[in-house]
């Protein structure tokens, strides 16, 4: 289900959620960075396919950036989305 649809379902908002999460103080990461496997299973969700459609629909919408081949990291945008300075009105959603 595309974002602009009806909105982010629970796939969506679990994506943004488990990426938004803080690094360990120990980390040399600056953000957490997770493939669609990842999530999947972290997040409970059987279908990792499912999971690469729902960080596409966000990438789109600028919500999360893919940063290597197969991974992904929120945006400032998903942090504002997640915290509600931004509604499902302010994303611009490009069609492919």
């Amino acid at each position: 289900m595309p974002l602009e649809e009806d909105g982010p379902t629970a796939a969506h908002l679990a994506v943004l959620e488990l990426l938004a999460l803080d690094l360990p103080s120990s980390s040399r990461a600056d953000r957490m960075r997770l493939s669609p496997k990842c999530i999947a299973r972290s997040a409970g969700y059987k279908d990792s396919n499912h999971i690469g459609v729902v960080c596409r629909d966000l990438q789109r919408a600028e919500l999360v950036t893919r940063e290597d081949p197969g991974y992904y990291s929120i945006t400032w945008r998903g942090k504002a989305y997640l915290e509600g300075e931004l509604d499902a009105s302010d994303l611009d959603v490009d069609e492919e």
